[in-house]
């Protein structure tokens, strides 16, 4: 089973007014002419993955205006929420439409992830969803103490905790469990109820590129890593 790609690109990205007043959050752009979205297709494509749902709302004309029906030998078919109700009914309804597996990516995370073995690893499990799971790093320079000395400093260094890197996997079997939860987003909802059931995997990765863009300062960060990476 070939999996078809979602991308979440619904949010009003309200932390970033005035630069989002007009636009969606996903055609915020890294470079000249390089959006958020341009980005995640390329992860798409990179993955073999020829059909791409873009799971929209704020400004959805304003995607479909851009990108058309088609980028880059990468099929996009648009599914418009009329009113928000949260990141599970935005998956919901582009399962509806797929009928198929699925690997899916929240639109405002800039990462370079290989979404190809994420899908095969889902794909050999049991699972019926797998999540990225990458380590978090801390905001803040971390003190090492040996009692109450102050023995070294550490400047933002990864965690040993990690945390939903924005990209799952989704087999079609979670539909009617969908369904049944209708809205919210998938973490309060469908992720917790598949973890208890034993039915979620998650796909460990340190990725070179992992940063979500809620505020101007991660947009920023998130455009010097990847000149950085000359990606």
């Amino acid at each position: 089973m070939e999996p078809v790609g979602m991308i979440l690109c619904g949010g009003y990205g309200k932390r970033l007014f005035p630069l989002t007043k007009e636009l969606p959050k996903v055609l915020l752009e890294l470079r000249k002419g390089y959006t958020l979205l341009d980005h995640q297709l390329s992860l798409y494509r990179r993955a073999g993955i020829r059909r791409v749902y873009l799971l929209a709302g704020y400004r959805a004309e304003e995607i479909r205006k851009r990108y058309g029906e088609e980028r880059e030998g990468v099929e996009l078919r648009y599914v418009v929420e009329e009113e928000p109700l949260g990141t599970l009914n935005a998956l919901r309804l582009g399962m509806r439409e797929a009928r198929t597996g699925a690997v899916a990516s929240n639109g405002d995370v800039v990462m370079e992830v290989d979404l190809r073995r994420m899908w095969e690893d889902f794909r050999r499990s049991r699972a019926l969803a797998s999540l990225l799971a990458v380590r978090m790093r801390s905001p803040y320079g971390v003190l090492r103490l040996r009692g109450r000395r102050v023995v070294s400093f550490v400047e933002k260094p990864l965690l040993p905790h990690y945390v939903n890197g924005g990209a799952y996997c989704l087999s079609p079997q979670l539909l009617p469990m969908m369904e049944e939860f209708g809205k919210g987003n998938v973490e309060q909802t469908l992720f917790p109820e598949l973890a208890r059931r034993g039915k979620l995997r998650c796909y460990r990765a340190e990725p070179p590129l992992w940063v979500p863009v809620d505020t101007l300062k991660d947009l920023e960060e998130a455009r010097r890593k990847l000149g950085e990476l000359g990606v």
